[in-house]
């Protein structure tokens, strides 16, 4: 099913970000759009709430939990708008760390052997003074970059902040507070994860709403109303930018042709494929693909 919306300005992205970058908001300012980049992300909701909704997964923040994940994953957040929003984010690529650490090796592979990188952690009330205590240090010297060794103390505050999420994770399991699968499922967000998954099934396909439904025990109106309401965008919206996420995946580490790509990601016509493409990102596939590094080392 192809009959996604023409008009609409939403559009999937790759988001540059620097070896490392912290903010702490309490605005409701979030990225409109389904996006991806390079590295690994750590948000902790001080206050309120938050969906992340990534391929396969929604997770739910409340106040003092911590979202793990690899910014590579295709990832959006819904907020309510009567509801607060303070969070500290912080972003990071492996090169900024100039030498191995065991710390670091320890939360990527914490990471790379979860079913999907990405983790949620509920931080006990009396541990966030010391988190807190962390985030300045990083807050402070991020503000201050003429400080001698300016860039050697972010990465010693950074290894710091990732020793403290590694023990508070060792400390969960060891108190053995994951959700059992019946758990999961009867949790708030487990209509959320089925909708997903459902439709990450399909994104690819000559899809139809109805059958979506149908298959969901809903209501089509239903579905549409819910989808957009939680989600923040139509499922025609998310199936496109599911579909450009992929394509730019497929232009970056392969090197199949553009008719192939088009006819992997569910278009009909190598033609409608790169027609929406250029009204999405302003750029052919082809000429996204030539400014891309990765694939310039591929055809070398």
């Amino acid at each position: 099913m192809e009959d996604v919306e023409q008009h609409e300005s939403v559009q999937i992205q790759d988001e540059h970000v620097p070896g490392f970058l912290i903010h702490y908001k309490k605005d409701h300012s979030q990225m409109p759009i389904f996006h991806r980049h390079l590295g690994y992300e750590i948000v902790w909701l001080k206050d309120g709430e938050a969906l992340y909704v990534f391929e396969e997964k929604v997770y739910r923040l409340r106040k003092n939990t911590i979202l793990l994940f690899k910014s590579s994953e295709f990832h959006r957040v819904s907020l309510k708008e009567d509801a607060a929003y303070e969070r500290v984010v912080v972003m990071f690529t492996e090169d900024f760390l100039s030498f191995d650490h065991p710390v670091f090796t320890q939360f990527c592979d914490f990471l790379d052997q979860l079913p999907s990188p990405h983790y949620m952690l509920d931080l006990f009330v009396w541990h966030t003074e010391k988190l807190q205590v962390i985030i300045d240090n990083l807050l402070i010297e991020n503000q201050n970059e003429d400080k001698w060794q300016h860039r050697v103390a972010l990465e010693l505050f950074l290894l710091e902040l990732l020793l403290f999420i590694c023990r508070e994770i060792k400390d969960e399991n060891k108190r053995g507070h994951h959700l059992t699968i019946e758990q999961q499922q009867a949790s708030p967000v487990a209509v959320h994860d089925k909708i997903i998954k459902d439709i990450n099934e399909v994104w690819n396909t000559d899809w139809r709403l109805d059958k979506m439904a149908e298959k969901l025990h809903i209501s089509k109106y239903y579905l549409c109303h819910f989808f957009k309401k939680e989600f923040g965008v139509t499922i025609q919206e998310y199936i496109l930018q599911r579909r450009l996420f992929e394509a730019n995946k497929l232009l970056t580490d392969t090197g199949l042709p553009v008719h192939q790509i088009a006819e992997y990601i569910g278009f009909m016509s190598a033609s409608s494929f790169i027609r929406r493409y250029k009204e999405r990102t302003g750029i052919t596939p082809n000429q996204y693909r030539k400014n891309n590094d990765n694939y310039r080392r591929i055809i070398k």
